[in-house]
């Protein structure tokens, strides 16, 4: 591009080494060949000066080329075309050059003036102790001081071994009796007493029956009883099996209600799957909620899968 730009301009000045020049508008035109010649006793290379007058360009022209100034720059215009620097883009960096030799010395520079004095240096240790000195004569003895003042009491000394007991004085006579004193507060009440031998009520009586699947009453709604368990604590349930039982997981139990409605477990539950044996449920505590006058009935649950004979003989339910 550099040598482009080049070539450009040396044929420009070729072109305008035989050129004639007259006014024009704007500035001044020159037609054919223009030949630049240095004045007589010139001692400067041939050259052709443009002067920066900082106004714009003028506007590119087709079929022109133009050199001008922009911005600082010799700028060109080749046939109508924008302006472009003539200078090209730079080079890559050349090899570095060999080192040159060493340069001589210079002389010595002149003694720099003095610095500022150092900081205080750290105390030294301390030297060792110096010799006694010989004693010096005794002094002349003072007057004598004035008293001092009364010291405290001492502590209490301990006390004194006992005295021997003196001999017994005569009885006094009877004095007169006291007036009555107020009654003592009411104690707590005590727990509900128990009978002397555990209340029985007997259920069932009888030799077996075809127990259906599930929970089914003994006897139906006609073996049911009434019991006033106000005053019981404790509860059992009695039962006498014959030569069949039921399978495993069958009981009889005792149950309460306390509305006719709605029926709750009040004695634990008695195993009927051995035959030919007496069975209990085991004394337990009465539930909180059976101490009253309820209805009570014995249900049997079969555990099976089909109704099965059971040989039931005796239901018993027991308070204490």
């Amino acid at each position: 591009m550099k040598n482009c730009c080049l070539v450009v301009m040396l044929s420009l000045l070729s072109g305008l080494s035989w050129a004639q020049c007259a006014n024009g508008n704007p500035g001044t035109n020159c037609s054919g060949p223009m030949s630049v010649q240095p004045q007589s006793g010139n001692t400067t290379q041939s050259a052709i000066t443009l002067v920066d007058l900082g106004l714009p360009v003028l506007s590119p022209v087709a079929g022109e080329y133009t050199l001008s100034i922009a911005s600082g720059m010799l700028v060109e215009s080749d046939n109508g075309s924008s302006y472009h620097s003539l200078m090209g883009l730079q080079g890559p960096q050349g090899p570095a050059g060999a080192a040159g030799s060493t340069g001589a010395q210079g002389s010595a520079g002149a003694t720099g003036s003095v610095g500022p004095a150092g900081a205080t240096g750290a105390t030294g240790a301390v030297g060792a102790q110096g010799a006694i000195g010989a004693t010096g004569t005794t002094g002349a003895v003072g007057s004598i001081g004035p008293a001092g003042a009364v010291g405290p009491i001492g502590p209490i000394g301990p006390a004194g071994a006992p005295g021997s007991q003196g001999v017994a004085g005569a009885v006094g006579p009877v004095g007169p009796v006291g007036g009555q004193g107020p009654a003592g507060a009411q104690g707590p009440q005590g727990p509900a007493g128990t009978v002397a031998a555990p209340s029985d009520y007997s259920f069932y009586y009888g030799t077996g029956y075809k127990a259906g699947v599930g929970t089914i009453e003994v006897g139906g709604s006609y073996d049911r009883d009434q019991i006033d368990m106000t005053n019981s604590t404790s509860v059992r349930c009695v039962v006498t099996i014959g030569p069949s039982a039921l399978p495993s997981g069958s009981y009889a139990q005792a149950e309460y209600t306390p509305d006719g409605t709605n029926w709750f477990p009040l004695s634990g539950e008695v195993p009927v799957t051995t035959p030919s044996g007496l069975y209990s449920s085991g004394w337990q505590g009465l539930p909180t909620a059976a101490n009253g006058d309820y209805l009570v009935r014995i249900v049997v649950l079969n555990a099976g899968s089909v109704p099965a004979q059971i040989g039931l003989r005796q239901l018993h339910l027991q308070f204490k």
